[in-house]
Order: C-alpha cells, then sequence, then structure tokens
C-alpha cells in the first residue's frame, strides 16, 4: 500500500492532487490518504468534502490526552529508531529557537502519522510539495522504516533551498517526482544530486474527457486568469495592461478566479485605476466552475513573477483558450513562443497589452495556438499517461 501525506486536504485547489489519486487508484493501486490537519471551510466546500471527507484519514485536530497517548505509544514501540528520528529532526531543523520549536511540531505529526502508517501496512508514503510536510514526511518514513517520495512543485520551496533543507530530503527519498525540467534543475542545484533517474519529470495531468476542445471566438472580449491571489502571481501589472487597453478603446474584461492575501489590495487598484467596471474578482473555484469560465473565455492571461509549471495554463490549453504568460520558471516548457502561446517579459504591463493586442489582431495565430496547445496537452498531460509512470516507480519503490 501507497499513502499520501498532506498537510491540509482536501481543499478546492487540490484539484490536480485528487486526479492524480483517482487515476492511480483507478489504474489498480491501493492509496491511503492522510492528511495532517483537516481544511478550514474557508479552503474547502461541500462538494470537495463529500467526495474526500470519508476517503481521508484527518489526524488533526484532535484531544491533547489522545496525542500524548499516541506519541507514548510511538515512543515505547521502538525507543532505538525514535531517538535516530529525534537526532534527524534536528540536524534539519532551521536555525535558532523558533526553527527548533517548529521541529518539535513537525516530529510531533510525524509521529501521528507513522501511527496510521503502521496500522495500515503502508509500505510507502508520498507528500507533495516538499516544503514542512515533507520533514514530517521524511520523519514518519524514519519512524516506521518505510521509503518516502516527494513531488517538487515550486516555486515558494525553491525561494530558500538550503533551510528547506532539500538536499536532506532529496538524500533520504527513494526518488524525487519534479514536474517539470525547470524543477529538477532547482532539486539539482540545492541538493547535489545529479542522478537523474533519482529526479523523474512526471507533469501534473488532467482528466481530458472534462476538456472538451472548442475553438477560439473571433472576436476578443473576456480576458481570465485562475490563481492564487498572492504577491507572486503578478496581478497588479496585469491590472495596469487592462487599464491600457481600454485607454486605447479595448473593451475587454478580465474576470479573476482564486482569493489569496492580495484580494483586498487588488480591489483597491481596481478602483484607484478606474477599471472596477471591468474586473471581476470570482473567488475559488471548483474544477467544474473553471472549465465553465474557461469555455467563456477568449484569452487566458497569467502575469506571474515566480512559478513552478502552472497547471492552470494546461487547462486552457486543454480547452483551447489561447494563452499570454510571463517566462518564468517553466513555463516556457508549456508555451513556445508563438506556437502555442505569447511569452512577454514579467512585470511589465505594457508587454502584457501589447501581447493582448497581437491576439485580438489575428484570429489566424489564436486559432493555430490553440490547436498546437490542445495537441500539447494530450501528448504531455494526461493524467493516466502521467500517473501511469508515478505508479511504476511506487511500485519499484514499495
Amino acid at each position: 500500500m501507497v499513502a499520501y501525506l498532506l498537510h491540509r486536504f482536501p481543499r478546492i485547489t487540490d484539484t490536480f492532487i485528487m486526479r492524480e489519486i483517482r487515476a492511480l487508484q483507478n489504474g489498480g493501486m491501493d492509496i491511503k490518504v492522510i492528511s495532517i490537519w483537516k481544511p478550514a471551510p474557508r479552503e474547502t466546500n461541500a462538494k470537495v468534502m463529500d467526495e474526500w471527507g470519508h476517503r481521508t484519514c484527518f489526524l488533526l485536530p484532535r484531544s491533547i490526552l489522545s496525542v500524548a497517548r499516541t506519541l507514548c505509544v510511538i515512543i515505547i514501540r521502538s525507543p532505538t529508531r525514535f531517538v535516530s528520528t529525534v537526532c534527524l529532526a534536528f540536524a534539519t531543523a532551521r536555525p535558532g529557537f523558533q526553527g527548533i520549536m517548529r521541529q518539535g511540531f513537525y516530529l510531533a505529526e510525524a509521529m501521528l502519522a507513522a501511527e496510521v502508517l503502521q496500522k495500515r501496512n503502508v509500505a510507502h508514503v508520498h507528500n507533495h510539495f516538499g516544503d514542512h510536510s515533507g520533514i514530517v514526511t521524511m520523519l514518519a518514513a524514519r519512524l516506521c522504516n518505510i521509503s518516502y517520495s516527494i513531488s517538487f512543485h515550486g516555486p515558494h520551496v525553491f525561494f530558500d533551498g538550503a533551510l528547506a533543507r532539500i538536499k536532506e530530503k532529496v538524500s533520504h527519498a527513494r526518488f524525487i517526482r519534479c514536474i517539470s525540467y525547470f524543477c529538477r534543475s532547482q532539486v539539482i542545484l540545492f541538493s547535489e544530486c545529479t542522478d537523474l533517474s533519482a529526479l523523474k519529470i512526471v507533469h501534473c495531468g488532467l482528466d481530458l474527457k472534462n476538456y472538451q476542445f472548442r475553438l477560439p471566438r473571433e472576436k476578443v472580449e473576456t480576458l481570465y486568469c485562475a490563481a492564487r491571489l498572492a504577491p507572486e502571481k503578478g496581478f497588479g501589472f496585469l491590472f495596469q495592461a487592462v487599464k491600457i487597453l481600454i485607454d486605447r478603446k479595448h473593451d475587454v474584461h478580465l474576470r479573476l478566479a482564486g482569493d489569496g492575501p492580495e484580494r483586498n489590495a487588488l480591489e483597491a487598484m481596481a478602483r484607484d485605476l478606474g477599471i472596477m467596471d471591468h474586473v471581476h474578482l470570482l473567488g475559488p473555484l471548483d474544477e467544474v466552475a473553471n472549465v465553465r469560465e474557461l469555455y467563456a473565455a477568449d484569452l487566458f492571461v497569467l502575469p506571474s513573477l515566480a512559478e513552478g509549471l502552472p497547471i492552470s495554463i494546461v487547462e486552457a490549453m486543454a480547452v483551447g483558450v489561447p494563452v499570454i504568460a510571463t517566462n518564468v520558471a517553466g513555463t516556457s516548457e508549456l508555451v513556445e513562443q508563438e506556437k502555442t502561446g505569447l511569452l512577454v517579459r514579467p512585470s511589465d504591463p505594457q508587454a502584457l497589452a501589447n501581447a493582448v493586442i497581437v491576439m485580438i489582431d489575428s484570429y489566424d495565430f489564436r486559432r493555430r495556438a490553440a490547436e498546437l496547445g490542445r495537441q500539447k496537452v494530450v501528448d504531455e498531460f494526461d493524467v493516466n499517461k502521467e500517473t501511469a509512470k508515478l505508479q511504476e516507480s511506487f511500485v519499484h519503490s514499495c
């Protein structure tokens, strides 16, 4: 049995993980899903919880007495392995008192996870993102004496790879799944691991039957983007681009799906720019609602300052929405300049506006980009093809 150990699951934004687990289960794998924390109501919805709540083992919250009992059992069951795990935990802690304290909490979470892993006779445990939940996974695997693997995405975990302990996470793992070549380059940089057989490129895929292709409409009116409303997404530059387009008499509307810490600032910016009537903040959308927005969109515009490999672009290309994106991180592995879309400099609203105008003025290009984009998704981002690669790695690890 393979377990997925996640920090908070299932959240609305975890669509790609849900697709992956479904595809693995459909391929015959026995997958146990463990979430350290139950998601907050604002992070999920009733539909998601109805499907995944009963299929997920939530470790927290629970009573202090229950937690203490589990920690004691883990220590008594194998004191030698516990001491080894404690040494690993504090060897990989961030510097300072706060780092030590946090690592103590991660160790406790790992002990709670280890109890479930042992009860279920799990042979291998997998983690997505590789952030602090990767630390918990590494420690839980040590406590259980089983193998583990991590899917690295970026960009946050690469902002400070040394403090994120990428080297240690990689060196103890059975294998590392990288979602892009850019991601693999960053893992190599911070881990010093050059064994490509241990750093496997496996894309996050789509269930293509849920993403029916349609050709673009001739008139461009609706710009769309789905992403977290966070500083690294660069939406302020997109708002400025919308202002430029409106000033040039292009009657476009931006529909923006997602939520995050920048929402209030973006609303204020839209008011200050005088584009409130042209910008619509939709909040977080599930997969069905996102696809509905994609079918209604004329262009997909992602103005990121930092990225991993944006699955939102894959979704847009699958439906046939022409893409404009900034040339950062792994985005160019998706958007091939003047083939499957347009790439522009980051932090340049004028470049974004110019790219939109290029798309408006050339329907033939938009149509060709849509067709090539769909084919790229079919060739490289089919969830069944990609999870078959992942399944092979899991089988060899168990």
